[in-house]
C-alpha cells in the first residue's frame, strides 16, 4: 500500500514515547521522579502484538514500588519504564489470539506504543461498556473491591458496612457493591463535592475533615460496624476497631495515610486488643490472590452490574501522556473523584 504519511503531509507517521523512572521520590512524587523519552516504533515478533495505549491508570500502590524497600510488587527500576494497568488497541498482530483493532487491557509499560506477548493481554468487550471501565470498575478497582468483599467480608443482608476513601476508585466500587448485597453503607471522604457525589449514589457519607475522626465515625455508625473496608489505615483504623461489632470483618485494602511517611512518623494503632475482645477478623489481600474461575466469575458480575447501571463509577481523566506526573501527585492530595486515568 502507499504510505499515507507521504501522500498526506498532515498525517505524520506516529511517534513513540516512554515514561522512565528517573529518581526515587522523598514524600510525594514530583516531575523529577519521571522522565519522558522518545523511543523507536516497536515491531511485533512471532506471538506478539503492538498495542497503542489509549488510557493509563495511575494508582496509590505504585508509590510503594518507588521505594528501595521490599513491597508486595517488584520495585520500579531507575532508568527503566514505569508500568501499570493500560488499556489500548492492537495496531499490529503476529499472534493467533488477537487481531488488529481488538481492545485489550494488561499490565504494561508506560509507553504510547509497545510490542508485547499476546499472552500477557486480556481481550475485553469495549462495546457493552467503555474501554476505560476495564481499568476501573470492571477489572482493577472493581476486582480489588468485589473479590475481598465476597471472600473476606462475607457480607450479610442487613449488616452495616463502613468504607473510607469512599470516593476513590476502589472505595466508590466497594460502597456500591456492599449496597448491592443489601447492607447499610456509610462512607467518608474529604470534600463537599465527593460527599454530594456519594449521596447521589445512595451512600450515607460524611466529611472526615469535619471534626475528630473517632467522634464522627461513632456518630454516623450508631449501631457499630459489621464489615469495614479500610483504604486509609492509621488513626482511621484505630477508630474502626473501636466501632466494630463482635465477629466483624475488616478488609485491609490500603493505608494511604501512611505511604509517604518515614517509619518513625507512622501512626501506631493503640487498641488492637479489640481484635480479641470482639473476635474480629482483619485480613489483607492483593487482588491477584484470586485467580481462574473466581476471578472470571467476578469480572462477569461486575460487567453486568455496570451495564445495568447498578455500579456507577466515575473516572478523573487527565489528558496527555506527558501529564502523568501531575495525575500521579494528584492522588495524594485527593484531586481524583474515582479512578485517576491518563488519556494518552
Amino acid at each position: 500500500g502507499t504510505n499515507q504519511a507521504i501522500d498526506n503531509p498532515r498525517m505524520a507517521a506516529p511517534t513513540n514515547a516512554v515514561c522512565i523512572f528517573k529518581e526515587r521520590p522523598v514524600g510525594v512524587p514530583t516531575k523529577d521522579t519521571f522522565d519522558f523519552q522518545a523511543a523507536p516504533m516497536p515491531e511485533a515478533k512471532e506471538g506478539e502484538v503492538v498495542v497503542q495505549a489509549t488510557f493509563i491508570s495511575v494508582d496509590p500502590y505504585m508509590r510503594g514500588r518507588m521505594t528501595a524497600a521490599k513491597s508486595y510488587v517488584a520495585g520500579f527500576q531507575i532508568g527503566k519504564p514505569l508500568a501499570g494497568g493500560v488499556a489500548g488497541v492492537v495496531v499490529e498482530s503476529k499472534a493467533e489470539s488477537l487481531k488488529k483493532g481488538d481492545a485489550v487491557v494488561g499490565f504494561l509499560g508506560w509507553a504510547k506504543y509497545q510490542a508485547v506477548s499476546a499472552k500477557s493481554l486480556q481481550k475485553v468487550d469495549a462495546k457493552t461498556i467503555p474501554i476505560e471501565k476495564h481499568l476501573s470498575s470492571a477489572q482493577y478497582s472493581g476486582l480489588s473491591s468485589w473479590l475481598p468483599i465476597k471472600y473476606i467480608g462475607m457480607p450479610k443482608k442487613g449488616e452495616v458496612a463502613f468504607v473510607n476513601a469512599a470516593a476513590g476508585a476502589v472505595g466508590s466500587c466497594a460502597c456500591q457493591l456492599l449496597k448491592i448485597q443489601g447492607l447499610t453503607v456509610v462512607g467518608c471522604a474529604g470534600s463537599a463535592e465527593k460527599i454530594k457525589w456519594l449521596e447521589g449514589l445512595g451512600i450515607k457519607a460524611f466529611n472526615y475533615k469535619d471534626g475528630k475522626f473517632s467522634d464522627l465515625l461513632a456518630k454516623h455508625c450508631p449501631n457499630g460496624i459489621d464489615v469495614a473496608f479500610d483504604n486509609v489505615g492509621g488513626e482511621q483504623m484505630e477508630a474502626i476497631l473501636e466501632n466494630m461489632n463482635n465477629f466483624g470483618r475488616v478488609i485491609c485494602c490500603g493505608m494511604i495515610s501512611q505511604y509517604n511517611l518515614e517509619p518513625e512518623d507512622m501512626y501506631g494503632v493503640k487498641n488492637l486488643f479489640h481484635i480479641i475482645k470482639k473476635r474480629l477478623k482483619l485480613q489483607g489481600f492483593i487482588q491477584s490472590d484470586w485467580t481462574g474461575e473466581k476471578r472470571a466469575e467476578a469480572v462477569k458480575e461486575l460487567v453486568a452490574w455496570i451495564s445495568q447501571k447498578k455500579l456507577i463509577t466515575t473516572e478523573t481523566v487527565v489528558e496527555g501522556f506527558e501529564k502523568i506526573p501531575e495525575a500521579f501527585a494528584g492522588l495524594f492530595s485527593g484531586k481524583n473523584l474515582g479512578k485517576m486515568l491518563v488519556k494518552v
